[in-house]
């Protein structure tokens, strides 16, 4: 009977260390699941939180342009009748000096309404033409294009037909 009992007792301590095993091994396996379920959902937080961040931004621009255009009503009689065209609201290319490639270029850095060129930096916006452009746009003089576009924001049609009569090619004669 000491023998059987010797290789039963062997048998169960086998098992049981197996079993011990097995559970630390599941256990491990859990754990793990739990940390990489854990670190997505930290991602997907932090994803959110970026997001956040970018809608609070954009809400703040648009909030600070609505405050800019409290009370301003865009005319487009009055602009045709003082500078003898049709104009379309936030038309980039009714600034002397602006056609269609610059047009293009500023609204491909985000400057595409009267307000946001009359709030640039002149040096700013001939940087933007520089980089995106190239050399050629060099001759390019936007140091009125803010003012003209501020007049246009504000309506100030008379205003504005006044400057650009006085300017060449965007340029103080």
């Amino acid at each position: 009977m000491n023998e059987r009992f010797t290789s039963d007792l062997v048998f169960i301590l086998v098992v049981l260390i197996v079993a011990a095993l097995l559970g630390f091994f599941i256990g491990y396996l859990i754990r793990r699941y739990k940390h990489l379920k854990l670190s997505e959902l930290e991602n997907e937080i932090d994803q959110l939180k970026i997001k956040l961040d970018d809608c609070r931004h954009e809400k703040q621009a648009l909030l600070s342009e609505l405050e800019a255009n409290q009370g301003i009503v865009f005319d487009g009689k009055a602009a045709a009748s003082a500078l003898g065209y049709k104009v379309v609201q936030d038309d980039l290319k009714i600034v002397e000096g602006i056609g269609e490639k610059i047009d293009s270029i500023l609204k491909s850095r985000g400057i595409d309404t009267w307000l946001k060129l009359s709030q640039a930096d002149a040096v700013h916006v001939k940087e933007i033409l520089l980089e995106v452009g190239g050399q050629q746009y060099n001759i390019h003089e936007p140091k009125t294009w803010p003012q003209q576009a501020l007049l246009a924001h504000e309506g100030k049609w008379v205003e504005l037909k006044k400057l650009q009569d006085e300017l060449k090619g965007g340029r103080l004669q």
